[in-house]
């Protein structure tokens, strides 16, 4: 009848990479057994959660008899590309480092993974693979933890400020608070994109969440962010816009007076206020209401009643602040033939 290998030994279609492997390991490709039913095999972590700048092992337990050979990876398959290091207890030295090795991994006895000088970029997925003789595959994710938490550290949302508008008068006081996950290590707080610094009026609170801004100046107006880190994540709110209310300090009147009118002639008269809310404005000639009630007076110069004293009254309703400007115009006699003015109508 002849004989033929069983299908175990046909270790061309097992699939199993074994480059980088050390020669002896490569008769294993001829006649690869399949592993005889045992104990499942797990990984333990010790210290079961690893922290930055410390160490930890990955020990398959119970530990592997008749171990011919094994290798780590760091992902989440047994490839060569991903190799960190091969693990054969009859060479010397017994650890041949592979494609991920950095430095800081060793292997110990029973395949043992040790990995020193923990970071951040350790956390993910690790494979070992076991020879002995038979072939065994186990994954495993591995968590670094940060100093500052014992809770596993999160990629954080987006916080929020509240309240996400405010006004405030001038010398006044506002406060904003920031809204985020507490897995938070790091708070700042900027205005326009530039962070601050607090100060004696830019107060915060003991856990940096609430930002108090006292005797409130213009220029604390702005866009307020809260930006929010930990190890492994950065993350900026949307802007909270402040707005100080101010003024009118004063008003005036362009151009400035005295104002020598021209008969037939356009005249413009524009008030100018520095306030926020923009003011409102009144408009009088010779103490009567005009009725206009903008920023700028326009109009065709026609008639003698034309001339006289124009005011600019402007108001704020936020401030309750009031200014008001003056300018003299009046009839050039020599437009009129050396005369007092136009014909009076």
């Amino acid at each position: 009848l002849g004989t033929r290998d069983p299908p175990a030994c046909q270790g061309r279609d097992m699939g199993i990479s074994l480059s980088g492997l050390p020669p002896a390991a490569s008769v294993l490709g001829s006649c690869l057994q399949p592993a005889p039913a045992q104990t499942p095999v797990t990984i333990v972590l010790t210290p079961p959660s690893p922290v930055v700048g410390g160490g930890v092992s990955l020990a398959p337990q119970p530990p592997p008899e008749n171990l011919v050979l094994c290798s780590w990876h760091r992902s989440a398959t047994a490839d060569e590309k991903s190799r960190i290091l091969s693990y054969n207890p009859a060479t010397s030295p017994p650890q041949t480092p592979g494609p991920a090795h950095t430095g800081r991994e060793t292997a110990g006895p029973s395949c043992a993974l040790n990995i020193a000088g923990l970071t951040l970029s350790d956390t993910g997925n690790y494979t070992v693979l076991i020879m002995n003789p038979g072939v065994l595959t186990i994954p495993v994710t591995l968590r670094v933890y940060g100093k500052c938490h014992p809770q596993e550290l999160e990629i954080l949302p987006k916080p929020t400020v509240t309240p996400n508008q405010t006004q405030v008068l001038e010398n006044g006081t506002f406060t904003l608070t920031c809204n985020s996950s507490p897995s938070v290590n790091t708070m700042l707080w900027l205005r326009d994109g530039a962070s601050l610094v607090p100060s004696e009026r830019l107060v915060l609170s003991p856990d940096n969440w609430t930002l108090t801004v006292l005797g409130v100046t213009r220029g604390d107006a702005g866009a307020y962010q809260c930006e929010v880190g930990n190890p492994v994540s950065t993350n900026r709110s949307e802007p909270s816009n402040v707005t100080v209310a101010y003024g009118p300090d004063s008003a005036q009147i362009d151009p400035p007076g005295p104002i020598a009118l021209t008969l037939g002639s356009l005249l413009k008269l524009t008030c100018v206020a520095d306030s926020v809310p923009a003011p409102s404005y009144r408009w009088l000639l010779n103490d009567t209401d005009t009725k206009e009630t903008g920023s700028s007076l326009t109009f065709n110069l026609t008639t003698w009643a034309q001339q006289g004293t124009y005011e600019c009254w402007t108001h704020n309703p936020v401030t309750g602040r009031t200014a008001w400007a003056s300018v003299v115009a009046l009839w050039g006699a020599q437009h009129w033939g050396g005369k007092d003015g136009p014909p009076r109508m």
